[in-house]
């Protein structure tokens, strides 16, 4: 503060005589259209470099944090890979994992989507099962050659198999388009016992996902008496409205697996 005001003690009649200055060339401006078009005109150029360099950094330092979060994320998979934390994880004899970035995602519709940068010429098909570090984000609706549309949890089409961890009980996740953080168990029977708290992972029954993915946590459960089934409401672990990695999940195995289930459906 001392210093400041020493400067301008030093320097006050400066000071005194560029605001008075500006203050000149402000109303000269003002009170003539040709003059004010000018100046306009000689710095636009010079304005508009400054905006594209403005644009240049942001856009630079957002791609940092992208590609900081891509390293996070991968380095978390690492990481649950050489600790077998997860299940899926270890069984890599049986799934290949893709990672892609999330290009478009919304969460606020009634069926949400997300488009991410694979595609067909990446080995992505419709029907994979799309993960991130966290838990299940969706499932491959359609592709194109370098891009794929993936329907999410939060969709109101959506229906995940999915079971209880402690109890082994199974059930569907299904999405009732109300709030991006919770999701809705189905087909779990009134009997079952189930707390606050308790997890909910994939049961590994389709060809789609493995088994033992996170999902999310029971945050209340009420037995329905009409249905035979409670009502469950989970809190996902996924932030859907946070997600810029994610990985599509490849079964080596589930053509051999269809074909030899599809002779049920004779």
């Amino acid at each position: 503060m001392q210093n400041l005001l020493r400067f301008l003690r030093m320097y006050n009649v400066l000071i005194i005589f560029l605001l008075l200055q500006g203050y000149s060339i402000n109303l000269y401006l003002k009170n003539n259209t040709f003059q004010n078009n000018i100046l306009i005109e000689k710095t636009s150029n010079y304005t508009g470099k400054v905006y594209d360099f403005s644009n240049y950094i942001n856009e630079y330092f957002n791609l940092k944090n992208i590609n900081n979060q891509l390293m996070i994320e991968n380095s978390k998979l690492h990481n649950l890979k050489s600790k077998n934390k997860i299940n899926y994880l270890s069984d890599e004899k049986y799934f290949n994992y893709l990672s892609a970035k999330v290009i478009n995602n919304s969460i606020f519709k009634r069926n949400n989507y997300l488009t991410i940068n694979k595609g067909k010429k990446h080995g992505v098909e419709d029907g994979m099962g799309v993960i991130s570090t966290n838990g299940v984000i969706g499932i491959v609706h359609s592709t194109s050659e370098n891009y794929a549309l993936i329907i999410s949890i939060l969709n109101k089409q959506s229906a995940i198999s999915i079971c209880l961890k402690k109890q082994n009980n199974y059930g569907s996740l299904k999405w009732r388009g109300f709030n991006y953080k919770e999701a809705n168990v189905e087909s779990i029977p009134n009997h079952v016992q189930i707390s606050s708290g308790d997890t909910i992972i994939t049961n590994g029954y389709s060809t789609i996902f493995p088994s033992e993915i996170n999902i999310g946590t029971v945050k209340s459960s009420k037995k329905n008496n009409k249905t035979g089934n409670q009502d469950i409401i989970i809190d996902l672990f996924t932030d859907f409205n946070n997600i810029n990695c994610v990985y599509v999940v490849k079964s080596q195995n589930s053509q051999e697996q269809l074909k030899l289930e599809s002779f049920n459906n004779d």
